[in-house]
């Protein structure tokens, strides 16, 4: 597990030329579907796996079922870690859970990203957990994404999109909010979190969290 502590909002990404060109040339309020760009790396979900460098390592299952009206799908994802393992969801978090989905074939997901770090960094872990689900993606791109921007919340690998359906998210990126007993409070589906207040505005609305 990589362990890596900044200021929020003090990050330098290094960069790739296509990183930098995706990052810059496209500022969108909308989101985009999996059709828009799409992630080919020729490899299999299982190879690329295989490949994944040491991330962050996704949590550990808490094993207590989710209650509520409406609750995450029981799901077990691959992480995108080198130290394998599953990124278990449709359980009780134990703490308010933020879970963002994203793909690198999403221009508004690359300029979302950073702000889920911020939040990560910032907020007490005891109080507030984020999780990333990289979605339709290739899991080797989205891996060098992820090293590209530096980013040290943990992330599941969801090849067929199956959080995405379960959460009425069509268009990325889209985000979860899941209070600690596993109930989804909101899902945020129609506009790009374009600020790190706004991000945290909607963290207090919708789990009653300070950052």
């Amino acid at each position: 597990m990589r362990a890596s502590r900044r200021r929020p909002g003090n990050r330098i990404v290094r960069g790739r030329a296509w990183l930098l060109t995706l990052m810059t040339a496209f500022l969108a309020l909308a989101g985009c579907t999996s059709g828009d760009d799409g992630a080919d790396s020729g490899q299999s979900a299982e190879e690329e796996l295989q490949g994944v460098p040491d991330l962050t390592d996704c949590p550990d299952p808490t094993g207590q079922p989710a209650t509520g009206e409406q609750t995450l799908p029981e799901l077990s994802l691959p992480c995108l870690d080198a130290g394998g393992g599953d990124l278990t969801l449709g359980e009780a978090p134990g703490v308010p859970l933020v879970l963002n989905l994203w793909a690198t074939w999403c221009r508004p997901c690359i300029e979302e990203l950073p702000l889920f770090e911020d939040l990560h960094l910032a907020a007490d872990p005891m109080q507030l957990r984020v999780i990333g689900v990289n979605s339709r993606d290739s899991a080797s791109f989205a891996a060098d994404l992820i090293e590209e921007l530096d980013l040290t919340f943990p992330n599941g690998f969801d090849d067929n999109g199956d959080v995405m359906v379960a959460a009425l998210v069509r268009n990325l990126p889209g985000t979860v909010f899941v209070d600690a007993d596993g109930a989804v409070a909101f899902v945020k589906r129609d506009k790009v979190i374009a600020t790190y207040a706004e991000l945290v505005a909607l963290v207090q609305e919708h789990l009653g969290v300070t950052v």
